[in-house]
């Protein structure tokens, strides 16, 4: 798909690599969100995506097998579980944003976290929405800087 328009491309994962690169949440808070989005999105490159270290964080199939289904949220952490309920929010429109949800994002996450969720939501829907519309079905890779954890 990206052939068609390289310079796309090119700015597509210059975006992704600027926000990889000055991460600054837990991997597996950026992964709990990131999964959400792609099952939200049924963008399968996403779905199938796993950072080529992934063990080293502990982020074996149950952690990614479990991100869709509310009655499992208990599984995760505070913020991972956070995390998965924004994903779910900013897929679902700002109509399902609530103060409750506010307040427990506030009192866990600093505003430049918050931030940084939403900044990486943004990129995973628009650009994983592209990927399920488009029928790209080959896998993405994931990179993640090495010192990240």
């Amino acid at each position: 798909m990206w052939s068609l328009r390289p310079d796309l491309d090119a700015a597509a994962q210059a975006f992704g690599a600027a926000l990889q690169d000055a991460a600054q949440l837990p991997l597996r808070v950026r992964e709990a969100a990131r999964i959400r989005i792609a099952y939200a999105n049924g963008c399968i490159p996403c779905s199938q995506a796993r950072p080529q270290d992934a063990e080293r964080f502990g982020l074996d199939e149950d952690f990614y097998a479990h991100a869709a289904d509310p009655a499992r949220r208990g599984d995760y952490g505070l913020r991972e579980g956070l995390a998965i309920r924004f994903a779910e929010c900013f897929a679902g429109g700002v109509e399902t944003f609530d103060d409750a949800l506010w307040a427990e994002l506030n009192a866990a996450f600093a505003p430049s976290e918050v931030l940084e969720l939403a900044t990486l939501c943004a990129k995973w829907l628009g650009l994983g929405r592209l990927n399920a519309i488009m029928g790209v079905s080959q896998s993405c890779p994931i990179r993640f800087p090495a010192e990240q954890d």
